[in-house]
């Protein structure tokens, strides 16, 4: 099954547009960079997800985010209906989510879904690929980087991941999520900040 993410990110920048691009040249280096504009230390940011299915079925998720690094971090939902109220914390590796509708804390994982939607919680909630996967650049185009991440470790939510990255930006563009068997999962398409 292919499913089709948007994920429009907002309300934040980390670097200025074109900062320190010049200097980039490897994939690490590149990959870096997004982790640093995607999750920034100490930020606030709302973040808005459009899950698309095949079906052309769309659900709008909307999370007021407040992180500190990639192991703390605290989020709430505002959007969709159903999961307004919800809350999810990160604390290094332990994940939990308060259940307003049952009044409850759960202990969540990585690989869980992400308030029920197609995205995991680890694609939403820590952007430190470089820690799971080691990444190649595959090609380089005039205007993008396409770079290659290989899971390095049974952790990682993916066995491959492909991610397409603005050269005059080092915004993100477009990532495409793999399994153990090469099948392509998923694409997320990145919107404008």
């Amino acid at each position: 099954m292919i499913i089709r993410c948007l994920s429009i990110l907002v309300s934040f920048l980390a670097l200025p547009p074109g900062a320190g691009t010049a200097a980039i040249v490897t994939a690490e280096e590149v990959v870096r960079t997004v982790e640093e504009r995607l999750a920034p230390q100490n930020f606030r940011a709302t973040y808005r997800f459009t899950n698309t299915r095949l079906d052309k079925t769309t659900t709008v998720y909307e999370v007021a985010f407040s992180t500190r690094d990639s192991d703390h971090s605290h989020g709430a939902f505002s959007k969709p209906e159903r999961e307004k109220g919800r809350e999810i914390l990160r604390l290094s590796d332990a994940l939990w989510t308060f259940l307003p509708g049952v009044g409850r804390v759960v202990r969540i994982a990585d690989r869980d879904s992400f308030a029920g939607g197609d995205f995991s919680n680890a694609d939403v909630l820590r952007v430190d690929w470089l820690s799971k996967y080691k990444p190649s650049m595959l090609k380089e185009l005039p205007s993008q980087w396409i770079i290659e991440l290989t899971a390095t470790s049974n952790e990682a939510p993916y066995a491959r991941m492909r991610l397409w990255v603005d050269r005059k930006t080092t915004q993100p563009v477009q990532q495409q999520f793999f399994d153990s068997q090469g099948t392509l999962l998923k694409t997320c398409l990145y919107g404008s900040i």
